[in-house]
């Protein structure tokens, strides 16, 4: 139901039984609460006492249905440009996503190995982790420039099934969360809320299949890096041939449950760090938006509008320069908060397989860490993991946003 567009007199108590009988169950939760709350409108024609349709928009805001969707939508609830979830083409969302996805990880996957290295890497007590120039030339001594690919193959592979599970659990959880802040009134500013929850969830739900990914790949990362044993004595780590004879021999070993080493301390790490990256991401833009030119939210800047399209849309410069500024300051906000719990949750999936690792726990590695490094040691490559996560997170959140606009209905 919509706010009407021509006037007319109704009753308080006809608007009321209207909503009952044609609303879903949470507009009749909105009739129900705003039944007595009502407006005066002034006919051109003279005055007359009107009754407010209940789901009118306010001055600030004006409501939208879209298809499929539950709940009254307005369009202050979410930044310019975003495309709704059931807006999409599910088959070119998911069939060209898997392609550009797989794309952007070729390109940033060295940062990937680099980071987990460093994390890992403990030549002795109290030394400092290595810097990310250094550990490149190691790579390549030891297994030239392919090395910086280690577990590329299982990561591709492996993230198919688990980017579908992620993404579409992320736009159904925002989409719903959504519907509820607008329910309660909450304002657009803080609808960040509704990106948190559906990151956390969705990163909850791809952990079943992500873990096992994670074990295997970084194990193939850190071939040849120094580890510190119980006992003193530095080793280096044996790698894998690929992700199937790393795969063999870890259930071999350690059986299915060795797969998912670190399985807690993923759930601790990725699913706040998840929140903490969509929250930020969706409250910076809010707040970028709040602050830049009016002009840039109707493309009527001159300089970038369209006039063949003629729609009143964010330029396409202005969107992406908007999600990447957004991106980045999420990125290293986020980076930032969770780099201790990363730490340890790289060490203990990784060095868990060493000889003598089995015992190890998320707060042995965490004393064991304190030990060899101090309290530093849970700060072990915090700048490129920021780094990382800024680059990877708004590398992939700009391709994902236009990935949506181009399989939006609108688009056809």
């Amino acid at each position: 139901m919509t706010a009407p567009h021509t006037e007319r007199c109704v009753s308080a108590s006809a608007v009321f039984w209207d909503g009952i009988a044609s609303s879903s169950f949470t507009e009749r939760v909105v009739v129900s609460a705003r039944m007595f709350h009502t407006a005066t409108v002034m006919n051109v024609n003279g005055p007359h006492r009107y009754y407010a349709d209940p789901f009118a928009a306010s001055p600030m805001e004006k409501s939208s249905k879209a298809p499929g969707t539950h709940g009254v939508h307005a369009t202050m609830s979410k930044p310019p440009g975003e495309v709704d979830w059931n807006a999409l083409d599910k088959s070119k969302f998911f069939f060209g996503g898997a392609a550009l996805f797989s794309g952007v990880t070729c390109c940033l996957y060295p940062l990937s190995v680099i980071k987990t290295r460093q994390m890992v890497d403990g030549g002795g007590a109290g030394t400092h982790a290595p810097g990310a120039l250094k550990v490149v030339k190691q790579v390549i001594k030891q297994r030239g420039f392919l090395g910086l690919y280690q577990g590329f193959g299982t990561v591709v592979v492996g993230t198919l099934p688990i980017r579908f599970v992620y993404l579409s659990t992320l736009e159904l959880v925002k989409a719903r969360v959504r519907d509820l802040l607008e329910t309660f009134q909450v304002h657009p500013m803080y609808h960040g809320l509704a990106d948190a929850a559906g990151g956390a969830v969705a990163s909850s739900f791809s952990q079943i299949l992500g873990v096992p990914i994670d074990v295997i790949s970084q194990r193939q990362m850190v071939q040849g890096v120094s580890v510190t044993g119980k006992d003193g004595k530095v080793t280096q780590m044996k790698g894998y041939k690929n992700g199937y004879q790393a795969l063999t021999q870890i259930v071999k070993k350690d059986g299915v449950k060795g797969l998912y080493r670190g399985f807690g301390a993923s759930v601790a790490t990725l699913v706040p760090g998840s929140a903490l990256w969509w929250g930020f991401y969706g409250t910076y833009q809010r707040v970028i938006w709040s602050v830049v030119p009016e002009t840039w939210h109707d493309g009527s800047d001159k300089s970038d509008f369209d006039k063949q399209s003629a729609t009143k849309k964010p330029a396409e410069s202005k969107l992406i320069f908007v999600q990447i500024a957004s991106g980045v300051c999420a990125g290293m906000t986020s980076g930032f908060l969770t780099t201790p719990l990363d730490i340890v949750k790289t060490r203990l999936q990784v060095l868990s397989g060493q000889p003598g690792g089995e015992s190890r726990t998320f707060s042995s590695t965490a004393r064991a860490l304190y030990a060899e490094h101090g309290a530093k040691g849970f700060l072990r490559g915090v700048k490129p993991r920021m780094t990382s996560v800024s680059i990877w997170g708004t590398t992939m959140v700009t391709t994902y946003e236009f990935l949506k606009r181009l399989a939006s209905a609108d688009a056809k």
